[in-house]
């Protein structure tokens, strides 16, 4: 039995922690974001067996895969009849902002359901219940696997997993559009802090949710679709300021770095502009207004890697859930 799934990562722009509930599908975030169109492939293979589970591949651990297995035998024992090996291939780094945790935990539960020739909208379903639990359990993403369910540019107005067909997923609340808007995501070659040093901390969780609360109270207002392109970047760049973690972990002298290969790429203009991830220590380069600027995603991911950065071009993914 073989299943595969490729799961598209997101990146946060805007967002303010709600973790205070003790049921972790209403724990989560309100805030503001991309699915990209590339993140993380699984290949499942099974046989009878007893439930164990294998990991090959590039995965910076198995922990996550086997609590999305455990969380999978909770809705459907028929998993533990098997021993599973499951291939991981990250097509981002991990732990940069880029919400691979979410897509590795969609991507695991999607391809070993398909494995078994489950439903794909029960699949679907299940696999973004079962992300979000796991995302939680590990002080992980507040709301990559929310952001993932609607694809597109997504506004998340309540925190928690979006309710979900035979009684799964919690309260949370999403809208998206989607438009063909070229990236390019960048990022520092090292390794970045683990999302929980952020929003497990005290002091971070008032400040990020204080300015998260205060950027989100106006994108919340009206119609949520493309003509609020350049209010949310306007907000994700005052979130930055407002929060703290523009000049925490050298974000500044990364925005520097990316400025500086902007202009070396002829886009002195405004033309293209730089938003931080969060919460690596990565960049989002995209177009400022629609239509994007013709064949640019090159020469500024070459002179990306000119200054010792790490680059990769994207899109913005209308069904991160389903890429091929």
């Amino acid at each position: 039995m073989r299943g595969r799934a490729r799961v598209g990562g997101h990146v946060t722009l805007i967002f303010s922690i709600q973790d205070e509930s003790l049921n972790l599908l209403e724990q989560g975030s309100r805030g503001a974001g991309l699915s990209l169109d590339r993140g993380v492939i699984i290949e499942a293979r099974g046989q009878s067996g007893t439930g164990a589970l294998t990991l090959e591949g590039d995965a910076p651990s198995s922990e996550l895969h086997h609590l999305v297995l455990e969380e999978l035998k909770n809705l459907e024992p028929a998993f533990g009849q098997y021993d599973w090996n499951l291939n991981h291939e990250g097509e981002l780094p991990a732990s940069q902002g880029f919400g691979l945790s979410a897509a590795g935990a969609i991507s695991c539960a999607l391809a070993l359901q398909r494995a078994l020739n489950i439903d794909e909208e029960v699949a679907r379903s299940r696999s973004i219940h079962v992300a979000h639990r796991v995302e939680r359990r590990l002080s992980g993403g507040l709301g990559d696997v929310a952001a993932l369910h609607a694809g597109g540019v997504e506004l998340r107005l309540e925190p928690g997993c979006p309710q979900l067909p035979n009684g799964l997923g919690g309260a949370g609340a999403v809208l998206s559009w989607h438009a063909d808007i070229p990236l390019v995501v960048v990022w520092r070659m090292t390794s970045s802090q683990h999302t929980s040093n952020y929003i497990d901390d005290p002091d971070w969780k008032l400040s990020i949710r204080a300015a998260g609360e205060h950027c989100l109270f106006g994108l919340r207002e009206g119609l949520w679709d493309a003509t609020r392109w350049s209010e949310l970047l306007s907000k994700s760049a005052e979130f930055a300021e407002r929060s703290g973690l523009l000049g925490d972990s050298n974000r500044v002298e990364l925005l520097h770095l990316v400025g500086g290969a902007l202009a070396g790429s002829g886009y002195a203009d405004g033309s293209l502009v730089a938003r931080l991830c969060m919460l690596g220590e990565s960049v989002v380069i995209v177009p400022n207004e629609f239509p994007a600027p013709d064949n640019w995603q090159d020469v500024v991911i070459e002179n990306l890697q000119l200054r010792g950065l790490g680059a990769a071009s994207a899109s913005v993914a209308a069904d991160a859930l389903n890429l091929h």
